[in-house]
């Protein structure tokens, strides 16, 4: 075998010198890489969508509310109808009452 040469030897440092580079190059990136996707994903969200869009989700935003606006006022018959049930009961109890009283006293 013969000795390398200076020359080779030379050609192997710079070999290396690039492939040290290109490694802390990649180090620098990977590095980089979650601010660059948070900056991404920020991005993302403060920016508007297109048009059609947003007339779609406002008129998504609109039904859930009809939506919400309608199981409400639902709700709100059937605890009115349940109260109004519970009153006519009581005004019935209470003149069953006033007439068994009132068939008590006239004996």
């Amino acid at each position: 075998m013969s000795a390398p040469t200076f020359a080779q030897e030379d050609l192997e440092l710079k070999q290396c010198e690039q492939e040290a580079r290109r490694l802390a190059k990649e180090l620098e990136d990977a590095r980089e890489l979650p601010k660059r996707i948070a900056r991404e994903r920020q991005d993302r969200e403060n920016t508007m969508p297109p048009l059609e869009r947003v007339g779609e989700i406002t008129r998504l935003k609109r039904h859930e509310q009809e939506m919400a606006t309608r199981a409400a006022t639902r709700n709100l018959r059937k605890i009115q109808s349940r109260s109004l049930l519970l009153l006519v009961s009581l005004i019935a109890a209470t003149a069953a009452l006033i007439a068994w009283g009132l068939r008590v006293m006239h004996g």
